[in-house]
């Protein structure tokens, strides 16, 4: 099982391309084996390739909110084609309504229709609001489940009194990667090892359900975000045994 970051974490130490070169051999050099994108600071598809080659990572997948896949899908799949990362995630949709259900289930389908050719797979990133049960009763995040896979944001999830672990090994068929986060009891994310969140169990039950890649994030890295992962990937390395 391999640790990579989530490059939103570091949002603050990225202003330019250049800025992304050098925080990709930074993160590289903590320990980190692959990213995360949350957009691409000016790059080109093939510049972002060069500066993965440049700093020895892996392009494991990317965070896509559903307005850009339903209005710039060739723009995304340009950029996954060319970097090679293997998924690409919502990272956001809204889920309150059968409307908002609707479009996004429309929106993944098509997205999938695109990609799946080139063994892509779509999953999607949920927060806490796709625990709140529709008024069929139905939990959002179940109904996802239906048309594409997941990227379980382990701290969201135990932020909506849902069990981590137990949620990764009950969905283990529905998990493509798994978003390592960490927080309090409410609703502060925070530095792996820093929180609640049962961070060893979520590393256990990715491991005993096969998942290739964990994503570390932090939504709110203090002081900034370059100390904050470094502090996360140390307490995994330190702590973990797996």
């Amino acid at each position: 099982m391999k640790i990579a970051l989530q490059l939103y974490s570091v949002r603050d130490c990225i202003q330019s391309g250049e800025d992304m070169r050098a925080v990709m051999k930074k993160i590289k050099a903590m320990g980190y084996e692959g990213v995360e994108f949350a957009g691409y600071a000016g790059l080109s598809p093939q510049e972002v390739k060069a500066a993965l080659d440049e700093a020895g990572l892996v392009a494991v997948s990317s965070h896509e909110g559903v307005d850009r896949l339903e209005a710039s899908l060739d723009e995304i799949m340009a950029y996954t084609l060319a970097d090679g990362a293997k998924i690409i995630a919502c990272s956001y949709s809204p889920t309150a309504t059968e409307e908002d259900m609707a479009r996004l289930e429309r929106v993944m389908k098509a997205a999938r229709a695109a990609a799946e050719p080139h063994g892509i797979t779509l999953a999607y990133h949920n927060h806490s609001h796709e625990f709140e049960p529709l008024p069929d009763g139905v939990r959002p995040i179940d109904r996802i489940a239906g048309f594409c896979k997941l990227e379980p944001d382990t701290y969201w999830v135990y932020n909506s009194r849902v069990d981590p672990y137990q949620y990764l090994k009950d969905h283990a068929q529905d998990v493509a990667l798994v978003h390592l986060k960490d927080g309090d009891e409410n609703g502060n994310p925070c530095a792996i090892g820093e929180g609640k969140n049962d961070i060893l169990g979520i590393l256990r039950a990715s491991a005993e359900i096969g998942v290739e890649w964990v994503v570390v994030e932090n939504d709110d890295p203090t002081p900034d975000g370059l100390s904050d992962v470094q502090r996360s990937i140390e307490w995994i390395h330190h702590n973990y045994k797996g």
